[in-house]
């Protein structure tokens, strides 16, 4: 796979990784056959129509766990495309890769203790779960554009805590090494987050509408509805369960976005969407409350409450990126604003060639409004800079309505093709603030601000970020497995070869692999075997390669009488029953 190379902006490249498909093992091979066959059967009449053919337009089956490569070739027939990631990725990353029409996919697959549902990402949730969707136009363009508010609406602080928390939380539930006090001290963990937690951002609302339709959306009506959330129909519990009268089916509307969700649990309701259309109606009506279509001091404010980096936009076309660290003498009455780190001057929404970064590395100050005499700065002509400047020092001397200067020398004035002023370049410069102490710099860039027209979360331009290089490290990662694995996997690598093989390997070697299985788990001492570590996914596989196979009647009669054992020892906690119904 070429990473796809051309299509990664080059700030997400630290993102993604290159596939190993040899980690891949028998065990994961059936895991991923069991739930792709169980979902298509079960979900046939309840998905969206476009869920019948779109796995196979994506180039996904069965027979195989898709490479993400062939997958990203056949999504690019629908002007989409596929990444591969390693788990968790920041959600910033996330939506910007929707907002590019590129579906991150995670390498690793859930194990066999957790097929009905995991809550940490995995290839069956990404691959299965969103991909057959994608086909339909309407669909698609909503989580492009979802997918780019999403990543210019601004977050709090305490909202990252909150994603390493959830984070930490499903990678523990979905590690079968670890026990129940492990899950118990990061579930306590992640409630004492939610308990610190203030009113949610603007980004933390849109990413529950997310939840809510691209993840767990129901399309039609309340009492007659299609499944369509990838969450849903990548879970063989929930794809089943959502149907209980007891999970509240609610028309969707913006409200949704005051409703949290919990990664980890079952959602005790859902949204119906009236269609496909109406998931752009209900994006339009959210899209009104961030910060970027409202503008002014409400964007000021998320902007700096936000902490992180930050587009503002001027009446001047001139705009700024970096980290809005705060805004003076009042946000609602702006006289100048201060930034952080790296700052970036961009005009019209495009950074300037050889402005990419403006300011020393501690920031910038932008100071906004008229000049004192009413003149707007970005309309100024040759005059006015020259009446600007004093003599005898030759110094050019910029004075605010605001009561802000800054004095230097002029190096340069940069004009637009219309004349308009994009900056002025000075050298030993003197800005003095209202209420403030004079500060001195070198080098100073001057913008012709104007007025706060409105912010935004991230940088308007994706030049502004450094490049960064593809991962390293493939995925899923090798990992150390113990004898009892090496041993399972192997099992499940003989089943496969018979099935290859043919009837009569299957009628001689099923039955071996069945017995080889049966003393593993009773151990060395011939006890009887702890019931949570009976491998019932080997018995199904046996079972259905008897059926399909038409041979020995009597072997799949006993390992169907172990199943049926076994659903209710497990106390109906592993999808058994399901694969029963699908052997027949």
């Amino acid at each position: 796979m070429d990473r796809n190379a051309r299509a990664v902006p080059a700030h997400l490249r630290r993102f993604v990784v290159e596939q190993d498909y040899r980690q891949y093992t028998a065990v994961d091979r059936a895991v991923w056959r069991f739930l792709l066959s169980q979902t298509q059967a079960h979900l046939r009449d309840t998905a969206h129509p476009a869920y019948r053919n779109g796995h196979a337009a994506a180039g996904i089956s069965p027979d195989r766990v898709p490479h993400i490569g062939e997958v990203n070739d056949k999504l690019s027939g629908f002007g989409w495309g596929a990444v591969c990631v390693d788990g968790f990725i920041p959600p910033r990353a996330f939506q910007e890769f929707q907002a590019c029409s590129l579906l991150p996919i995670a390498a690793e697959l859930r194990t066999r203790e957790h097929l009905a549902y995991t809550p940490a990402p995995d290839i069956f949730h990404e691959a299965a779960g969103h991909t057959p969707i994608l086909p339909d136009p309407i669909f698609a363009a909503y989580l492009r554009r979802i997918g780019d508010l999403g990543r210019k609406a601004f977050s709090i602080p305490q909202e990252d805590e909150l994603y390493e928390a959830i984070h930490v939380l499903s990678e523990r539930k979905g590690n079968p090494a670890l026990g129940p006090e492990e899950i118990a001290r990061a579930e306590a963990a992640l409630d004492a987050v939610l308990a610190r937690l203030p009113e949610p951002s603007e980004a933390a609302r849109l990413a529950r509408l997310y939840w809510w339709t691209a993840e767990y959306g129901l399309v039609g009506r309340p009492d007659d509805y299609k499944i369509y959330g990838a969450g849903l129909l990548s879970s063989l519990r929930e794809s089943h369960t959502c149907h209980a009268q007891d999970v509240t089916k609610v028309a969707l509307d913006e409200a949704c976005m005051d409703v949290a969700y919990d990664i980890t649990r079952p959602q005790p309701q859902l949204f119906v969407a009236a269609s496909f259309e109406t998931l752009h109606e209900v994006l339009d009506r959210a899209a009104r409350q961030l910060a970027i279509n409202i503008g002014g001091e409400t964007a000021l404010r998320r902007a700096v409450r936000s902490r992180e980096l930050a587009s503002v936009r001027f009446s001047s076309g001139a705009g700024v990126i970096g980290v809005v660290a705060r805004v003076a003498p009042r946000i609602a009455e702006p006289a100048w604003l201060e930034l952080t780190g790296p700052v970036g001057f961009t005009w019209g929404d495009v950074l300037q060639p050889g402005h990419e970064r403006i300011g020393r590395p501690e920031g910038a100050v932008v100071v906004t409004g008229a000049l004192a005499d009413g003149a707007r700065l970005e309309r100024a002509g040759d005059y006015v800079i020259e009446a600007a400047r004093e003599r005898p020092s030759g110094r050019h001397r910029f004075r605010y309505e605001n009561g802000a200067e800054v004095a230097g020398s002029l190096l340069h004035v940069v004009r637009n093709e219309e004349g308009r002023v994009m900056r002025i370049e000075l050298a030993d410069v003197e800005l003095r603030l209202p209420g403030q102490p004079s500060r001195r710099s070198s080098r100073y860039v001057l913008l012709p601000a104007g007025d706060v027209v409105t912010a935004h979360a991230g940088a308007v331009d994706a030049r502004f970020h450094a490049d960064t290089t593809f991962a390293t490290l493939p995925a899923p990662p090798e990992r150390h497995r113990s004898a009892r694995e090496r041993r399972s996997i192997s099992l499940y690598a003989r089943a496969e070869t018979a099935l290859r093989e043919g009837r009569p390997a299957i009628r001689d070697e099923f039955r071996r692999i069945l017995a080889t299985l049966r003393r593993h788990e009773a151990g060395a001492a011939g006890d009887a075997p702890d019931v949570a570590n009976v491998d019932w996914l080997l018995r199904w596989v046996l079972l259905e390669g008897l059926v399909t196979a038409r041979v020995d009647a009597r072997l799949a009669h006993d390992v169907r009488s172990e199943l049926e054992r076994l659903e209710v020892e497990l106390r109906h906690e592993q999808p058994i029953a399901t694969g029963l119904r699908a052997c027949g």
